[in-house]
């Protein structure tokens, strides 16, 4: 029997034609992998920045919140980045600072609350304007 020379010159083509899909793959994934590895790299190098501005405590904190909330954490951090690159940081941030700025971002305001014998728990305001 002959060799079919059309049906080789097809599969040839149909290689050559997976060769370059696979070829395509590969370059996409090399360029995805390239893109993660500069955004992990930035990440880090912005930790760095934001780490020195503030105190060793507020470190703590910052990597506390970086795990519970993540985008107000992302958010605190380009902020930090923001005012040390308009030189609008004068000193080291503290724990209280980023706990502000926290609780500005979130919106939530801080209360006292107070609880007697006996009583239910109210706040402060609600105790001095009772009082009143």
């Amino acid at each position: 029997m002959p060799p079919d020379r059309e049906l080789d010159s097809l599969r040839e083509k149909r290689k050559k034609e997976l060769l370059a899909q696979n070829i395509k793959k590969e370059l996409a994934l090399k360029n995805q992998e390239k893109e993660t590895n500069q955004m992990k790299a930035r990440q880090v190098r912005a930790t760095e920045i934001v780490n020195k501005a503030l105190e060793p405590e507020a470190v703590v904190y910052m990597n506390w919140l970086t795990k519970s909330n993540p985008a107000v954490a992302l958010t605190i951090k380009d902020t930090v980045i923001l005012l040390i690159q308009k030189k609008m940081l004068q000193k080291q941030l503290s724990k209280i600072d980023i706990m502000k700025i926290e609780r500005e971002l979130t919106g939530v305001d801080s209360t006292i609350r107070i609880k007697r014998r006996g009583k239910e728990i109210t706040d402060l305001n609600e105790n001095l304007k009772s009082k009143e």
